[in-house]
């Protein structure tokens, strides 16, 4: 293998897991002030990533978009599950599954 291809995967490689982490603490945040807003408990220990998929951001910038699944709890017992979509490090969408009908929120500040 090339040197230079070796070297380009490597930093391919940081980067990417550099982007997971930050998305990951992102949507931490950002799901905890939604939860709490709407009076529900969020459980962090279950974010995790459910799919991704490569488009564009709404100015036309190439991106990765990445699903993530959480839970959270109502009663304290129970367990619903949420959803939120990150591209390049800003939350697009916030959804709680709650059992009274589903909340959303789109298009967040960042």
């Amino acid at each position: 293998m090339e040197p230079w291809l070796a070297l380009f995967v490597l930093f391919a490689g940081v980067w990417y897991w550099q982007d997971s982490l930050r998305s990951r603490e992102v949507i931490l945040k950002y799901s905890r002030r939604f939860c709490k807003a709407n009076d529900v408990q969020f459980l962090d220990q279950t974010v995790h990533v459910a799919r991704y998929r490569f488009g564009r951001t709404s100015e036309g910038r190439f991106c990765i978009r990445r699903f993530y699944a959480f839970e959270f709890s109502v009663r304290g017992a129970d367990r619903q599950h949420g959803v939120a979509v990150v591209a390049n490090g800003k939350v697009e969408y916030l959804s709680l599954l709650h059992p009274d009908g589903e909340i959303i929120e789109g298009k967040l500040p960042n």
